[in-house]
């Protein structure tokens, strides 16, 4: 009875992915639509490629030595590595929204204040990411090192890291090593959002690698005995209680952690007596850690504020609303906050509960629901994309292109996410051994996906903790399925077919470019102190202030400003006048100039009015332009430089990609399929010239 139990968890995982694979594949652009799309046959036939270059793969594995194996994994690794640091040396996020608050709160910590914003009076969620971030950060200061962000992204992708670790090690135990290991391997190395959350300094890369973490502590806790035992049990108590304090959505791992146990003891897998010693250290441990950041919040100077607290109810009725489908949005989330007492904020969240269940009713809830769905798993890129808006520092070429490199990554990435959610469901409709490890994953995903689908607010990244556990699936799915055996006639036919896939898809491609064109590019911004209380900076008679560049071609100065104020505005490059502007300063705060290629620009703001003019502002704890730490926050004003193609001249307007690129993917593509498809081991051709 209790195997068919652990087998219906895994196929309810796999019922539900295979809905998430249909949504993935047949509509995206439905769900948070902000990118651009290439059709969902492109999406498909590039998937059925990519599933066939598995193939050949895994052939490969099969025929080559241990030794060679063992080298491949080496190679792999060393890639990782290698890309990993290089994406932390090259980009460094400025920290925007709830993270701009996050580290301004952090370094001030960290330098010994403990004044508390207002933010996280209504965010108390995020305190212990602001502690946990200045411990850091004071440390890094102490060394003398004034920009940490460059050594705490390294220490990030190091995390994110453990997560393959785990991953190696379940795939061991379920003895599929060859060639799951190096199928994991490569698409860790592949993997979009290892690297854009590797450098997004938030709690999301924290919580990312920790299902497949507690999996593989809790089989070695199982599995060894003595002090390596009481090791990995020690682990798998901390890494429990270090998410749930992170991130309180995290409760469904320790629900999922705890079924498992008690299913463990049901079927004799482990002596009852070692399970409640588990979970008396996984109870004290949580007890103390949730202790411990309590009293370190104190300890800084933060008090709760039960009147300006938002409460649960609050998220529960923001994501009942349709029109958004369950997102975040402004509209549901300040009338709330602006209630004063903490039971009117309760009372007007259970009406817009209530009614907006009414409104939708039965069958519109599922609607709503199967919406909710298609925005929490439909993007393989789990919102890496749009991740990070504004940085400190990037590659010039990444600036200039980056919605042409966005594309092609989302692409790749989608089409690699409908080949892993393919063989996800395939090992979870199939798995038979170690049912145990299969179901805790299988319940994780159950849970989280019913926190967020049918409770509370969605959104893609809220997800990323169940991507390592579909890249583990996934991998060994493509390594349990059947291996294609192909006669000449079926390779010729694939091979047929797959050529006019690929023309077709390059043919859409070329013609989706060719209709969507780049008017505007940005090149660099800065954005902070917009979100949540928008600050202002008010220049009384004259402002001077430097925009950092990274010499790119720019043509456009915006300001942020609704002042009546008259003003002049002088925009300067090497001491020469690029632009002088004198009007409303709501009406002059687009400001075009020549296009020139400038490394900083020097803008001068003069007030001809008797009253400040004010202009939208963030207060920061560093340099907008090295990252350096400042000994004290300074107001810094809002800003975006961006190139402007303008429509008189359309030779100068930029395609999406264009056409040489489109040429030399698909036929990259188209020729590692082919290969793949005609790949034949020594072991296949020796045993066709004995028959």
């Amino acid at each position: 009875m209790t195997r068919k139990l652990l087998i219906g968890f895994n196929w309810l995982a796999a019922g539900v992915l295979s809905v998430v694979l249909l949504l993935a594949a047949l509509m995206p652009t439905d769900f948070f639509n902000k990118e651009d799309w290439a059709k969902p046959v492109i999406l498909i036939v590039t998937a059925l490629g990519f599933l066939l270059i598995l193939n050949a793969i895994k052939k490969a594995c099969q025929n080559i030595s241990a030794r060679t194996y063992r080298y491949w994994l080496y190679g792999i690794a060393g890639l990782i590595l290698i890309a990993q640091v290089w994406v932390a040396v090259h980009f460094i996020d400025a920290t925007r929204a709830d993270v701009y608050f996050v580290r301004n709160q952090a370094i001030a910590l960290a330098q010994g204040s403990h004044r508390w914003a207002y933010y996280f009076k209504v965010y108390p969620n995020n305190v212990n990411s602001a502690l946990l971030e200045s411990v850091f950060i004071k440390l890094l200061l102490g060394m003398g090192i004034k920009a940490p962000w460059m050594i705490l992204n390294l220490l990030r992708f190091a995390w994110i890291d453990t997560g393959l670790l785990s991953g190696l090690v379940l795939l061991k135990h379920w003895q599929h090593w060859r060639p799951s290991g190096l199928l994991l391997m490569l698409t860790w190395l592949l993997s979009i959002p290892v690297y854009s959350y590797g450098v997004f300094p938030y709690n999301d890369a924290l919580v990312m690698p920790l299902a497949l973490n507690v999996a593989a502590l809790g089989w070695l806790f199982v599995n060894k005995r003595g002090w390596q035992r009481w090791l990995a049990g020690a682990g798998t108590w901390l890494l429990l209680a270090m998410g749930y304090v992170m991130k309180s959505n995290l409760v469904v791992l320790i629900i999922a952690v705890l079924l498992t146990v008690g299913l463990m003891v049901v079927r004799d897998k482990t002596r009852w007596r070692l399970a409640v010693e588990w979970l008396v250290g996984s109870v004290v441990t949580l007890g103390l850690i949730t202790m411990l950041m309590t009293t370190a919040a104190k300890h800084n100077g933060y008090v709760k504020n039960p009147e300006l607290a938002t409460p649960v109810t609050s998220w529960i009725a923001m994501s009942l609303n349709p029109d958004t489908q369950g997102q975040y949005h402004g509209a549901d989330f300040y009338p709330i906050r602006n209630t004063k007492t903490q039971a009117a904020k309760k009372k007007m969240a259970a009406e817009s509960i209530k009614s907006r269940v009414e409104q939708m009713g039965p069958l519109g809830l599922v609607d709503h629901f199967y919406q909710k769905l298609g925005v929490f798993y439909s993007h393989g890129d789990f919102d890496a994309i749009n991740l990070i808006a504004q940085w400190l520092k990037a590659p010039s070429r990444y600036i200039l292109h980056q919605r042409h490199y966005k594309f092609w990554a989302l692409l790749l990435t989608q089409s690699w996410y409908l080949a892993l959610l393919t063989g996800s469901i395939w090992q979870l409709f199939t798995q038979r051994k170690h049912l145990i490890s299969t179901a805790m994953l299988s319940l994780v995903l159950l849970g989280l996906t019913a926190f967020h689908v049918l409770i509370w607010e969605v959104e893609p990244r809220y997800a990323l903790p169940l991507l390592p556990i579909i890249m583990l699936l996934g991998c060994e799915g493509w390594s349990t399925m059947p291996a294609l055996a192909l006669n000449f006639k079926r390779r010729l036919a694939i091979s047929w077919v797959l050529m006019l896939g690929t023309l077709v898809g390059m043919l859409n491609l070329m013609q989706m470019s060719k209709k969507v064109t780049v008017n505007q590019i940005s090149i660099a911004m800065q954005g902070n102190g917009a979100y949540f209380t928008p600050n202002t900076l008010g220049v009384k008679t004259r402002d001077h202030f430097v925009v950092q560049l990274h010499g790119e071609q720019s043509n456009q100065l915006v300001l942020h400003t609704k002042s009546k104020n008259r003003v002049t505005i002088v925009v300067k490059h090497q001491g020469s006048v690029l632009k002088r502007v004198t009007g409303q300063a709501e009406k002059v705060q687009q400001i075009n100039y020549r296009a020139v290629h400038a490394k900083q620009l020097n803008v001068t703001i003069i007030n001809h009015g008797k009253t400040p003019a004010l202009y939208g502002s963030g207060l920061l704890h560093f340099s907008n332009d090295t990252g350096a730490i400042t000994k004290r926050p300074q107001m810094t004003m809002q800003w975006n430089v961006n190139r402007v193609f303008k429509p008189k001249n359309p030779t100068q307007k930029i395609k999406l990609t264009p056409n040489k690129s489109i040429a030399a993917m698909t036929g990259l593509f188209l020729v590692l399929v082919l290969v793949s498809i005609w790949y034949r081991p020594a072991d296949e051709l020796n045993q066709r010239k004995r028959v």
